[in-house]
């Protein structure tokens, strides 16, 4: 009897039933997300009304360090591991610190070759290896740094290798050495995977008219930073062994000092160095057309300051800027039309009259310990992570948010404007029990 009945459609097997059980479920799920979402989004838009527009912090100063005596004028910092490295341009050569613990940092070691050749304006340490660049006659030292307490030569890059013997920046990526002297606008390449047998591969002849300043190298992409007002875009794919092919030039304005990029290539930060200077951000998605977004400077920062000097992006969106007379500038660029100041520090504490304060900056070994030189004042350590407060939170027991994923909740929540600090227990943490935290753009 019951097998007649399932044969006329009167009784479902139970498997079937069970996959028609299944398919309700998932399509119930379905719609209780959508109705819990469009209550997340209700419930984020009147408490996000009430919340204060966020406010420009000052960073806590957790080191200063003026490792070397007399007026040295400190050039670039890097950092790398538990060291600071900074460079001096008055014969000091390059100090390394000991920033293990950051409030008692320490002059661990100085490296430095003597009367001649000790100008290291400009400094890159990659994988234990420093790339230490003079810009006084001792071209390019390239340093084992293994133990940074015993820092020692592997080799030198003079113009009788085919390189500068005075060089203003450098930059090193991919096992190629990029050098800027400053004065012409070629840049060379070297290949130095490895380190105490470097090799000349080629010279790159810019667009500009005047001269290279510095140089940047993102995801087999080279930009450069002309004096003349160019900033350059290379294929440099290969550049071993192929000629990098110009994408396009950007029109950056005169006193073009110094760039950075997003790891997708589609924004380029320029900073000018000149007497009211400023920062501007460009469209590069398309190099042949490139897009001025918006501009930078004292006046939109609300400071009063000579010149932005060199840009460091943290985590794409989070601008660092050191600034002559007003210290480092930490900027909002997740909205590279409406870019706004998130905190600062000023190392300086003179009068507007030009090259003085803040000379680089170096925030990728984390927020609670960005790097700073200043000119006269050394190494500054500052805590910087005040930038990012911890966000808001709205528990939702009970509903199964985890199983969204954060970050498409983070895509649906950012069309209602906020805040892209946001997440959600990842897919892998799913449980009875969802967060959103949130915060706001202000």
């Amino acid at each position: 009897m019951f097998s007649k009945l399932v044969q006329a459609g009167k009784i479902k097997p139970a498997k079937n039933q069970l996959k028609e059980n299944q398919g309700e479920m998932r399509t119930m799920n379905k719609t209780i997300l959508r109705c819990l979402l469009i209550s997340v989004f209700i419930l984020l838009a009147c408490t996000l009304s009430k919340l204060p527009a966020a406010s420009a912090v000052s960073f806590n100063l957790v080191k200063q360090l003026d490792p070397f005596s007399g007026d040295n004028r400190y050039g670039d910092v890097w950092g790398e591991g538990n060291y600071a490295y900074i460079g001096s341009f008055a014969g000091s050569g390059v100090g390394i610190i000991d920033i293990s613990t950051p409030g008692s940092a320490f002059l661990a070691a100085t490296y430095n070759v003597g009367s001649g050749g000790s100008q290291f304006k400009d400094i890159k340490v990659h994988n234990g290896i420093g790339y230490f660049a003079s810009d006084d006659g001792g071209g390019m030292h390239i340093v084992d740094l293994s133990d940074p307490t015993t820092p020692s030569l592997l080799s030198q890059i003079t113009s009788s290798q085919g390189g500068y013997n005075s060089i203003h920046n450098v930059f090193i990526d991919g096992g190629f050495l990029y050098e800027a002297d400053s004065r012409t606008s070629t840049v060379k390449v070297f290949d130095v995977s490895n380190p105490g047998s470097p090799a000349f591969v080629r010279d790159i002849v810019t667009t500009d008219p005047s001269f290279i300043h510095d140089i940047t190298v993102v995801n087999n992409r080279l930009y450069t930073s002309g004096f003349g007002g160019k900033t350059d875009i290379y294929d440099i794919f290969n550049i071993g062994i192929t000629a990098p092919a110009l994408l396009g030039s950007v029109n950056s304005g005169g006193n073009s000092h110094s760039n950075w990029v997003t790891s997708d290539g589609n924004l380029l930060i320029s900073a000018r160095e000149i007497s009211n200077g400023d920062i501007r951000l460009f469209d590069i998605s398309n190099p042949l057309s490139p897009n001025l977004l918006s501009t930078i400077n004292s006046t939109t920062l609300g400071i009063n300051a000579f010149s932005p000097h060199n840009p460091v992006l943290f985590n794409d969106d989070l601008l660092f800027v050191s600034w002559y007379q007003a210290g480092v500038q930490a900027i909002d660029i997740s909205d590279p039309l409406n870019p706004f100041l998130l905190g600062s520090f000023d190392t300086f504490p003179g009068s507007v009259s030009g090259f003085d304060g803040n000379w680089g900056v170096y925030p990728l070994l984390g927020l609670d310990r960005v790097l700073l030189s200043d000119l006269d004042g050394g190494l500054f350590i500052v805590d910087a992570s005040a930038i990012v407060p911890e966000p808001s939170t709205i528990a939702l027991s009970g509903i199964g948010l985890a199983g969204l994923g954060g970050m498409y909740l983070r895509r649906r929540l950012k069309k209602i404007g906020v805040h892209r600090k946001i997440g959600a227990y990842p897919p892998e943490r799913r449980s009875r029990a969802g967060t959103v935290r949130y915060g706001r753009e202000g």
